[in-house]
């Protein structure tokens, strides 16, 4: 039995029309399985974007150099002046989210352990996203990391 041309262009189309119904059915399956998550704030730091291009200007004015590792739960910053002297006397606070399902949140506020040196418990394992904020007198000076914790 020989098929038309017609009735294989029909087959065709709706081969097609079947295999896209198909990938939208996995696709919503597999958007409903895995966590999913909204950043706290997100729509905040969205309508203060232009502050945060500020202050990363006032951030390049200052020149601090900070550096972050998080090793067994304990977040330790090191912080520098732009002539490369530790940043001392300052107040150094971290907020951050883990990448992954659990999102845990991390805060804290960290204490100085010698002179450009802060440390404190905040936990956290695998990526995370932080945001390490130094005040010193009049300074403020925010920097975003995305770091291993380990």
């Amino acid at each position: 039995m020989k098929i038309s041309s017609g009735a294989k262009w029909i087959a065709i189309v709706v081969c097609l029309l079947a295999g896209n119904v198909i990938a939208g059915v996995v696709l919503i399956g597999a958007s409903h399985h895995g966590g999913s998550r909204v950043l706290d704030g997100y729509y905040e730091q969205a309508i203060h974007y232009d502050d945060a291009i500020d202050q990363a200007a006032a951030d390049r004015r200052l020149g601090w150099q900070v550096d972050v590792a998080i090793a067994g739960g304990v977040a330790t910053v090191t912080a520098s002046d732009a002539s490369g002297q530790p940043l001392a006397g300052a107040h150094v606070q971290l907020a951050g989210i883990e990448r992954k399902a659990s999102a845990r949140v991390l805060s804290g506020e960290l204490v100085a352990t010698r002179a450009g040196e802060y440390r404190a418990e905040v936990g956290g394992a695998g990526w995370v996203d932080l945001a390490i904020t130094i005040d010193r007198g009049h300074d403020r000076y925010v920097h975003r990391f995305a770091l291993e914790a380990r």
